[in-house]
């Protein structure tokens, strides 16, 4: 009997003491291997745990030879089963096989762990180091994270003071974000050279990430509030400076509206308004071109200060834009007076046209009804001319009055005391002259009423028909004069061009002097008791007839020249074209080239005649 015989219980009991260490061995590598592969994010306090948990039980297992002599055991086992196979019995039989196989799967198991563990242990390590970068930033998020909440909190600075302070405190956050600046960057190149080992987790690169994008974020936010609150600041100052400064020219424009006033002569009251005018174009564009400035500040100002600090800070701006509507007051003072002085202007333009034509009325009146040397037909026409002009100006005077009232009525007259050498005096002398102007042309429409009246009409139709007559005579022995002299021929088409428009201008003369003819035959027509004297209509209508065949005879023998001429131009134009062209012709159409001429020596024939009869 073998040692293994005669002690096999004794075997068999540390064999099964040793396999329930291996088992829970076995379990706890795997538990242990489980989370340093978790990829979970630890504090490095944490993982060192996980780290000393797993090298001491992979140091067990060195120590120990546990695998070593469960191999060992097996063999002997398999070594006693076989020696003693045939006096067991088939409940012990199956015991000996399902403990074999337990042993097997045992080694199997342990072999199985052996490739986890060793990437386990090339790992390990590795994680320490990067679990220990995870905290090592916590302390650098942190200050980042609280600068970033310094420089995105609300902040309502709502005067110079408050938006200098902040700014201050937001430089101090500046500071202390650039004092994080080498340990930012010795992280960065640290957490860079983890990140190459083909070993680094996945969380490593999330933790860079997050380092980088704070880090980035928190330079952002904090280089906008410090970008802002300068902004802002400036904006304040430039802000108080044009609020003061605004007043320089709104105090200008309301020492100019004092001055405001209606000037009385039309001549000295636009020299007044343009320079009116240009001083306050000064003015105004600088007063709006500096409230521009103050709203675009205050808009950025009030936007940081907050809406419910806003009612308080408009308080200004309502002081200014109370005092800028003296502007609008100036604008609509000057184009009232704008206006005031045009209607002056109007005024007394027609005025004076008025007199310009009145006195020599007057005059021209005086000498009709005195004169011994006018014949009766020249006074009865010069007396209805001159009813046709007083009844033409007599409607002008009801508007022209109320004109008057309406410019010059005292009641209307602003700042008498304060005007610059005018007084109510030269409102007066425009009333006073207005008046006589009126006064006169009503006295000069009753007198010429009066001698309009005591001319009868068979008077007045001879005397049209006489005045028709004498001024058609001179215009009909012109005419007479023009048709007998003979044309001069010309020598070129732009000559005939020209002869041609004076031969139509002749016609149209003839045209239009007719109607004067015609209207002093229907004016001794309509005389109820016909004269004696003889009618120079007839005489004067055989006279026009033979200058208007004349007209007539000319213009179409001109346009017929010129029409013949036109043709020939272009006739003469296409024959040198087609002579240019022959050289370089193979096979010239002479032909073609015989009819060209042929029509060419046609045209310039009837030309040579017509210019002949000319």
């Amino acid at each position: 009997m073998t040692f293994w015989q005669e002690n096999y219980g004794f075997v068999k009991e540390v064999y099964d003491f040793r396999c329930s260490k291996y088992l829970e061995w076995m379990d706890n590598i795997e538990a242990i291997i489980g989370k340093v592969m978790a990829n979970t994010q630890y504090t490095a306090k944490e993982f060192k745990i996980i780290k000393d948990t797993f090298t001491s039980l992979c140091r067990d297992l060195d120590k120990e030879g546990t695998k070593s002599w469960l191999d060992m055991m097996l063999d002997k086992l398999s070594q006693h089963s076989n020696e003693n196979e045939d006096n067991l019995s088939g409940r012990d039989k199956a015991v000996k096989a399902q403990e074999k196989k337990k042993l097997e799967a045992m080694i199997e198991r342990h072999n199985g762990l052996m490739g986890p563990t060793m990437e386990a242990q090339s790992k390990v390590d590795h994680y320490s180091e990067c679990y220990a970068f995870g905290d090592d930033i916590h302390p650098v998020m942190k200050v980042l994270n609280e600068q970033r909440h310094l420089s995105c909190k609300e902040i309502h600075p709502h005067n110079m003071d408050m938006c200098e302070d902040q700014i201050e405190k937001q430089e101090k956050v500046l500071r202390t974000i650039e004092n994080q600046a080498p340990i930012y960057n010795e992280l960065m190149r640290r957490g860079q050279k983890l990140k190459s080992n083909p070993n680094a987790p996945s969380f490593l690169e999330r933790e860079i990430k997050k380092l980088e994008e704070t880090w980035k974020d928190t330079n952002e936010k904090a280089q906008l509030r410090i970008a802002l609150l300068n902004s802002t600041f400036k904006d304040w100052e430039v802000y108080e400076q044009q609020r003061q400064a605004i007043y320089t020219p709104i105090e200008a424009l309301e020492e100019q509206f004092k001055t405001y006033k209606r000037i009385y002569d039309p001549k000295k009251g636009t020299d007044w308004l343009e320079r009116k005018k240009k001083k306050v174009a000064e003015f105004k564009k600088q007063g709006l071109e500096i409230y521009e400035v103050i709203q675009k500040c205050f808009k950025t100002i009030v936007s940081l200060a907050g809406e419910d600090k806003r009612e308080f800070m408009e308080k200004e701006i309502l002081e200014i834009d109370e005092r800028k509507t003296i502007i609008e007051k100036v604008d609509k003072t000057l184009e009232e007076l704008t206006e005031f002085n045009k209607k002056l202007h109007k005024f007394v333009d027609t005025m004076g046209e008025l007199r310009a034509w009145m006195m020599p009325a007057c005059e021209k009146l005086n000498f009709i009804t005195t004169s011994t040397e006018m014949s009766p037909e020249d006074r009865v026409k010069e007396i209805f001319d001159l009813q046709g002009q007083v009844n033409e100006r007599l409607p002008l005077m009801e508007p022209l009055e109320a004109e008057c009232h309406l410019l010059f009525d005292a009641k209307r007259v602003r700042g008498q005391e304060s005007e610059e050498g005018q007084t109510n005096e030269t409102a007066l002398n425009h009333m006073k002259e207005f008046f006589t102007i009126k006064e006169t042309i009503n006295d000069l429409h009753e007198k010429v009423e009066m001698e309009a009246g005591s001319i009868t009409q068979d008077q007045k139709y001879f005397a049209d028909y006489l005045y028709g007559v004498k001024n058609f005579k001179p215009w009909m022995e012109e005419a007479e004069t023009v048709a007998k002299t003979p044309l001069v021929k010309p020598a070129k088409i732009e000559d005939a061009m020209a002869l041609l428009e004076t031969v139509k201008k002749f016609e149209d003369s003839c045209k239009e002097n007719r109607g004067k003819l015609d209207a002093a035959a229907e004016s001794r027509s309509h005389m109820e008791k016909q004269t004696k004297a003889d009618n120079e209509v007839e005489t004067l209508n055989g006279r026009w007839d033979t200058v208007k065949k004349v007209a007539d005879e000319r213009v179409a023998k001109i346009q017929e020249l010129c029409d013949t001429w036109s043709e020939l131009q272009k006739v003469t134009n296409n024959l040198t074209e087609i002579i240019a062209n022959v050289p370089g012709t193979d096979t010239p159409d002479v032909s073609s080239l015989e009819g060209i001429f042929k029509t060419f020596k046609e045209i310039n024939d009837k030309k040579v005649k017509l210019l002949q009869a000319v």
